[in-house]
């Protein structure tokens, strides 16, 4: 800990810094001079108080001192050096928030699944059938069948180009069952992203068929998928 001698000394020289942010590091780096000079003299036989007054006096006049560091930390520069500083971290936060948050969302979109109350279930089959139309690729990967009687379809898609990332693929096709029926799709939703995720709910979806049907055929782009169901009585 410097001496009243020192603390005094280190606050002319400061007085001359207009700068106040860059004052507490140029007294520290000050300090570290001072104690270091202070070391060297003990080291040569002067007493603490004899080698603080050598130190102080091998640093040179105050003022001289203080002017030549306000010309180094020249106030409009350290300002603008501040504002720069305080530019780049907002421009750091903005991005993250409106461009590393979405990125990140589009790499783990949410499971729709979730949206469903496990309570409202009846039962639910995982199914990995994968159908592709041009470029885009489409795998069906869930179905839940709702006590309600709701048929929730589940699927992913992307684009296997990279300048088709983010394209909305529209409809999944025609929903029809093995009993013949054939069904209006519903509510729907889709988690956007790189690899987005959709789910298409129908109404009233029969409890007695045994296959659930999705038919695609649009502009001679064609698939059909057929997935096998939980069905009777012992599903309600």
């Amino acid at each position: 800990m410097l001496s009243p001698k020192s603390d005094k000394f280190l606050k002319d020289i400061l007085s001359y810094v207009k700068f106040s942010f860059d004052r507490y590091d140029i007294r520290l780096e000050l300090e570290d001079h001072i104690s270091e000079k202070v070391d060297y003299y003990m080291e040569q036989g002067y007493d603490m108080e004899k080698a603080e007054q050598l130190s102080i006096n091998d640093m040179g006049d105050a003022k001289e001192i203080g002017i030549e560091l306000n010309k180094q930390h020249y106030p409009i520069l350290g300002w603008l050096w501040k504002i720069t500083n305080v530019t780049v971290g907002l421009a750091v936060i903005l991005s993250i928030f409106f461009i590393g948050i979405p990125t990140l969302n589009s790499l783990f979109p949410r499971n729709l699944i979730n949206d469903i109350p496990k309570s409202n279930i009846a039962y639910k089959i995982d199914v990995d059938k994968k159908v592709k139309i041009d470029d885009m690729v489409i795998r069906f990967t869930n179905v839940v069948y709702e006590k309600n009687g709701d048929m929730d379809i589940f699927y992913e898609y992307y684009d296997t180009k990279l300048w088709g990332m983010g394209w909305s693929l529209g409809s999944i096709g025609k929903i029809t069952d093995n009993l013949g029926n054939t069904y209006m799709s519903g509510s729907g939703s889709v988690s956007g992203g790189i690899k987005s995720k959709g789910r298409v709910t129908v109404d009233n979806f029969s409890k007695e068929a045994d296959i659930l049907i999705i038919s695609y055929d649009s502009y001679n782009r064609k698939y059909r998928v057929e997935i096998p169901l939980k069905a009777g009585d012992n599903n309600e």
